[in-house]
């Protein structure tokens, strides 16, 4: 049994939260935790977590509404023509991270998590960015209604092709 609840950003979620990405990710971001603070104190801010009957964290997303100056905000805008960045950026939340333990997919646990995220957002659209070769994650958002604005995408000149998303609230 999964419950899809509303992310408080403490120190008990952040640590389980942070737990999970490393494993989703097999990295060891050590600026993470920092950055989901950071995020936390940004306008629109909004995060829900899959709880499993035993407390255990099994998915987590956030985002929030993308404003000029913000870091992912102005690597969007410089992809968009200017009509295309009013269109998809002027009133827009962000999805920022989705992660779900391998142990977990595949159960719907994705689809609830971005949909509840996107419940009651007060914005026009939504945008997101994923891997080029993340073929489940494109998968996912695609059947939820996403549809890809620009590929290939390289923030900050990285080599790793990415894709941008965008969905009409």
């Amino acid at each position: 049994m999964i419950d899809i609840k509303r992310l408080a950003v403490n120190e008990e979620n952040l640590e389980q939260i942070v737990d999970l990405y490393h494993t989703v990710w097999k990295n060891e971001d050590p600026l993470i935790k920092q950055r989901i603070q950071k995020h936390s104190t940004y306008q629109g801010f909004k995060g829900v977590i899959a709880l499993h009957r035993t407390g255990e964290v099994t998915g987590f997303s956030y985002g929030y509404v993308s404003l000029p100056g913000q870091y992912y905000n102005q690597l969007l805008s410089k992809e968009f023509k200017p009509d295309e960045k009013q269109k998809w950026l002027e009133d827009c939340f962000e999805l920022v991270e989705l992660a779900v333990h391998p142990s977990y997919r595949k159960q719907g646990i994705g689809k609830l998590l971005v949909s509840k995220l996107l419940e009651d957002a007060h914005t026009k659209t939504a945008v997101l960015t994923t891997q080029i070769n993340n073929v489940p994650a494109r998968r996912l958002y695609e059947s939820l209604g996403w549809r890809s604005l620009k590929e290939p995408f390289f923030p900050n000149n990285q080599n790793d092709p990415y894709v941008i998303y965008g969905k009409q609230l």
